[in-house]
């Protein structure tokens, strides 16, 4: 007879979980729901590019969003639920690093996206190209005038 062990892994005590536990957590405000809103949006949109890179980047770039925002929920939250001393904000600490990691990220991806765009835009003529045609075509005008004048 075969015997299945579980494991059990600990709850993680990221924002400081005894700073969160047994409170009930505030609900969303007007502020986050929109965000949220706007998150699905890009996803959506994101979705139906039809470059399939694109369209994963900012899928995952998305995912990792609405990570951002819970964190912001969870650490605004902690912070407003306590005293304001250095031991909880010590205990509060590494969630707004994972913050600031999964922020560092949504902007890695967002630049590599907005890369791939400009990738596929159609270079304009270089305004550059245009000026030494202009310039002989003035310094040649200058040089029969002066010619004229003798």
């Amino acid at each position: 007879m075969e015997t299945r062990t579980e494991i059990v892994h600990p709850a993680p005590t990221m924002v400081g979980a005894d700073d969160v536990a047994g409170a009930n957590p505030a609900p969303p405000t007007a502020s986050h729901a929109a965000r949220l809103r706007r998150v699905h949006d890009y996803q959506a949109r994101s979705l139906e590019k039809s470059d399939s890179l694109e369209a994963n980047l900012g899928s995952i770039n998305s995912g990792l969003m609405c990570v951002a925002l819970w964190l912001d929920e969870m650490i605004e939250h902690a912070m407003a639920s306590g005293p304001r001393d250095i031991e909880r904000l010590a205990r509060i600490f590494p969630a707004i690093e994972m913050h600031l990691r999964v922020t560092r990220q949504v902007d890695r991806f967002a630049q590599i996206e907005l890369r791939a765009q400009e990738a596929r835009q159609p270079k304009p003529p270089s305004p550059q190209a245009a000026v030494p045609c202009l310039e002989h075509s003035v310094q040649g005008d200058i040089g029969q005038s002066e010619d004229s004048e003798s």
